[in-house]
Parts: C-alpha cells; sequence; structure tokens
C-alpha cells in the first residue's frame, strides 16, 4: 500500500473514531438522563396510582353524602310548600289586620260587663 492510502485510511479511522467518541460524550449523559427521568416518571406514576385511589374515595364518600343531602333538600321543598299553603291559607282569613286583634279585648270586656249584670239582675230577683 503506498503511504498516501495509509494516510487517508488513517485519517479516516481517525475520523470516525473522533465522531465515536464524540458520540460516546454526548451520548453517556443523555443516557445518564433519561434514566433519571425514567425513575422520576416511575416515582410519578405511582404518586398518581395514589391520588387517583384517594380521589376514587374522596367521590365515593362526596357521593353518598349528597345522596343524603339530595333527601334534606327534598323534605326541605315539602316543608316550604307546605309552609307556603298555610301562609296563603292565613292571608285569606278576616284576622289576618291589626285591627281585629285590638277587638279581642273590648270584646272580652264587654262580655265581662255583660255577664256582671246579669248576675246583679239574677241577684235582684232572688
Amino acid at each position: 500500500m503506498e503511504t498516501a492510502t495509509q494516510i487517508i485510511i488513517f485519517i479516516v479511522a481517525l475520523a470516525f473514531s473522533a465522531g465515536f467518541l464524540a458520540l460516546v460524550i454526548v451520548l453517556v449523559p443523555a443516557i445518564r438522563e433519561l434514566r433519571a427521568l425514567l425513575s422520576d416518571l416511575r416515582m410519578t406514576s405511582s404518586e398518581v396510582r395514589e391520588l387517583t385511589e384517594e380521589l376514587n374515595r374522596i367521590s365515593s364518600s362526596v357521593g353518598g353524602k349528597l345522596d343524603g343531602f339530595g333527601g334534606m333538600l327534598s323534605k326541605s321543598q315539602r316543608i316550604s310548600s307546605n309552609l307556603g299553603t298555610a301562609l296563603n291559607l292565613l292571608s285569606k282569613l278576616p284576622f289576618t289586620k291589626v285591627e281585629w286583634l285590638a277587638l279581642i279585648p273590648a270584646v272580652m270586656w264587654g262580655w265581662k260587663a255583660v255577664s256582671k249584670l246579669k248576675r246583679r239582675k239574677n241577684e235582684r230577683q232572688q
């Protein structure tokens, strides 16, 4: 082989070696970073699973409480409708005005006066 061929082969081998060395220098830290990322991904995945399980427990607990809340809501609706009906009936009565309430003591006073008069009349007749 000639010297020029050997030099060309040597330069090509040196270029391949330098390229391989550069590739190793670049890829080794990248591989280490990928391994670190993979371990972080595993930890994150396990945390996500735990959080999902906790979320499912909370969801079922809240669902049970919401069922009870729905019952309370329907009962309170029934109570409020009954109360509305009762207030509607009270508003139709003639005793809703305050003036009628003022007549109650006057009627009682008059009733007592009339009963005293009747008693005195009965006492005089006997």
